[in-house]
């Protein structure tokens, strides 16, 4: 197929023909999810103390996303949520899992691999999963043909508070099934305190080493994730690179070991663009870099609590945890040479929601029309078209405790809004003219904020009428 056939194939999927593209023309896609990576965190957004020359670059070369959120403020609904297009409360997947759940993202959710594998993509993902690590809620059980990666967050352990004997050695090879089957008195609080961070390495369904050395965790990703581009550029593929830091305990190789003035954090995040520059080059020198969006964003805001371990949340307030806009309004950079206007900054109000419609339609199929899809097809921000974005009827924050109707945004008051500081009152804020969240205007506009509260109790019903139940 000729370039300029190719080209106008992939316009096409954009929204700029009039059909969209089959076989060869079908576009790769690769999300980088990073965790707990706040929104001053990368130099294109205002970071001091350490630099991210490749993201940044891929900015120049891409679109920077300014008002970008995710759907809550902690790992395992935010990973639901961009992974279905559906709200957590949708899902069930509505607080953090931990080594001890059994449960996971339900079977039945239809998630981006899957939409895409329909249409003949290869999928695959490298990195942290979190969405349950029991049988049948495993990457592989939920449309990713390969897997590599740590089943949980970097600061548990195996199975939790599981007490093995202490030179117990975990076979290669053994399943994940068969590790978590070590399973000890979930009150044995000192036992999980002698294992906490102490994780397994996992391939598909088998452990392959633990504990894993997370020093070298971003380097493995790495290389995983270069590996599966080589191994399938004549093919359309997915990839999912979920990095497990820059979450705690933070862990680099000895390349970057004290190289940026802001410590062991900088390091951290100057190794994952170092990472990010692997992936570009590798989708150059396959030829693939003007078929492939690239999407890099992190899964909720930063882990204030933790000092200089925990990143910053730039001009937004708060951070993890919270539904301030520090909690969920996170750095996003798309990078598609050719496709996505280069050097664009984009003010749009879009989600890792809209990511399952938008790939779905880039790959020139629907997601599930069988259940309700909350992210919205957002090809035509890709293109540069910004005055032609669909609009968001409204945009629930984490445990539906504040929504968003255009630049207006509802906080309710203390009853029912968990884990903020500072004042707990019911907030009305306007975000176009306050991204800080710093005026309270609910009592200077009390018909919207009543409106406001309407709203909220509307959202809250439907998105938790069909409330999905643990498995």
């Amino acid at each position: 197929m000729g370039k300029s056939m190719r080209v106008w194939g992939l316009l096409a999927v954009l929204g700029l023909g009039v059909s969209a593209a089959t076989g060869a023309e079908k576009p790769n896609f690769i999300i980088i999810f990073t965790d707990d990576q706040g929104y001053g965190d990368l130099g294109c957004y205002g970071a001091k103390g350490f630099t991210t020359p490749e993201i940044d670059r891929m900015a120049t070369e891409g679109m920077r996303f300014t008002d970008f959120t995710v759907a809550d403020c902690v790992c395992s609904p935010s990973r639901a949520a961009l992974l279905t297009g559906r709200y957590p409360a949708r899902t069930g997947i509505t607080s953090v899992l931990f080594p001890w759940s059994d449960h996971g993202l339900p079977p039945e959710e239809v998630t981006i691999p899957e939409v895409l594998k329909a249409q003949g993509y290869t999928t695959g993902m490298v990195g942290k999963w979190h969405l349950g690590h029991t049988k049948g809620f495993l990457p592989v059980d939920q449309g990713f043909d390969s897997y590599a990666g740590i089943p949980y967050s970097n600061d548990m352990s195996h199975d939790g508070r599981v007490a093995p004997a202490a030179n117990m050695v975990f076979n290669k090879g053994m399943t994940l099934a068969d590790y978590q089957s070590y399973r000890g008195d979930k009150d044995d609080k000192e036992g999980y305190r002698k294992f906490k961070g102490e994780v397994p390495l996992v391939e598909n369904a088998q452990v392959v080493e633990w504990p894993v050395d997370q020093s070298q965790l971003t380097k493995r990703y790495t290389e995983k994730a270069v590996a599966f581009i080589k191994q399938n550029q004549d093919k359309p593929f997915f990839l999912y690179l979920a990095h497990s830091m820059p979450h705690i305990p933070l862990h680099v190789s000895d390349a970057f070991a004290g190289k940026s003035e802001n410590g062991l954090y900088g390091d951290v995040i100057q190794e994952i663009d170092w990472s990010v520059g692997q992936v570009l080059q590798a989708l150059r020198e396959s030829g693939l870099d003007q078929k492939t969006l690239v999407v890099f964003t992190s899964d909720n805001g930063p882990w204030l609590s933790q000092g200089k371990n925990g990143g910053s949340a730039g001009p937004l307030r708060e951070g993890k945890t919270t539904t301030y806009e520090g909690g969920q309004r996170v750095p996003c950079v798309m990078w598609w040479p050719g496709m996505v206007p280069s050097g664009k900054t984009c003010g749009v109000h879009v989600s890792t929601l809209d990511l399952m419609p938008t790939i779905a339609g880039l790959a020139g199929t629907k997601p599930p029309q069988d259940r309700p899809i909350d992210g919205l097809d957002m090809r035509a921000v890709l293109a540069g078209r910004f005055d032609q974005a669909p609009v968001r009827d409204w945009f629930a924050y984490a445990r539906q405790e504040a929504i968003r109707i255009g630049d207006w945004k509802y906080r309710k008051g203390p009853e029912t809004a968990k884990g903020e500081k500072g004042d707990r009152a019911v907030q009305l804020f306007n975000l176009k003219d306050d991204i800080g969240e710093r005026t309270n205007l609910a009592d200077r506009y009390p018909e919207r904020t009543a409106e406001m509260a309407k709203r909220l109790a509307e959202a809250t019903a439907e998105l938790t009428s069909g409330k999905a139940k643990k498995k």
